[in-house]
């Protein structure tokens, strides 16, 4: 099982702050009818307060139309993350974003009957940093929105980190962990990886 330290920092977070984090490469290919040459990164780190996500990658040019929240931002060049943080809850929260900084957030099983939390969109405080050739995605995750919707947080969590583009010139779907299915499929948390809160 692929494994990623989320490395604990004292507050506030910068983009600075993410330097001393570990960078997991998200460059796995399941399905070769839609590989892409797209170098794609993530860092992660926490405080007493939240998780922070970095997420990078080099697809060029970007594709984004939708905005708002819950759109079908998969459709765009997005970037998304995955987490289960509670062993005895078998929901998990999918975190998607396109470079317009529109959200797709879920809560649920699988794929199916997902619940969109009623949410301030500006607690995760969305960032994008976009040039010419990448593109850098930056959120907060506050543990007091977690816990409204789940009993704990595990210091050992489960999740997955992908790269994808439903719409895109060149529909790319990307992984951290492996997921074995024969067509494209996200919402798999039997292949997630593990995210260990450092303490």
């Amino acid at each position: 099982m692929k494994t990623y330290t989320i490395k604990k920092v004292q507050g506030p977070v910068t983009e600075e702050s993410f330097a001393i984090a570990e960078t997991a490469s998200i460059n796995h290919i399941e399905w070769p009818d839609f590989a892409a040459p797209y170098q794609v990164t993530a860092r992660i780190l926490h405080t007493d307060e939240a998780l922070y996500i970095n997420m990078e990658t080099d697809e060029w040019p970007l594709t984004a139309h939708h905005t708002g929240l819950d759109g079908d931002v998969c459709e765009d060049s997005c970037m998304e993350f995955f987490f289960a943080p509670d062993a005895d809850d078998n929901r998990y929260f999918n975190f998607e974003v396109n470079p317009l900084g529109a959200l797709c957030l879920g809560i649920g099983k699988d794929r199916y009957n997902r619940v969109t939390p009623d949410v301030d969109e500006g607690m995760f405080e969305i960032k994008n940093v976009i040039q010419k050739g990448k593109w850098q995605l930056f959120y907060k995750i506050p543990y007091s929105f977690i816990k409204e919707h789940f009993a704990k947080i595990d210091s050992e969590m489960k999740g997955n980190m992908y790269k994808c583009g439903d719409n895109t010139p060149k529909e790319h779907y990307i992984t951290w962990s492996p997921v074995g299915t024969e067509e494209p499929d996200y919402h798999q948390s039997g292949f997630f990886g593990k995210f260990v809160l450092e303490q």
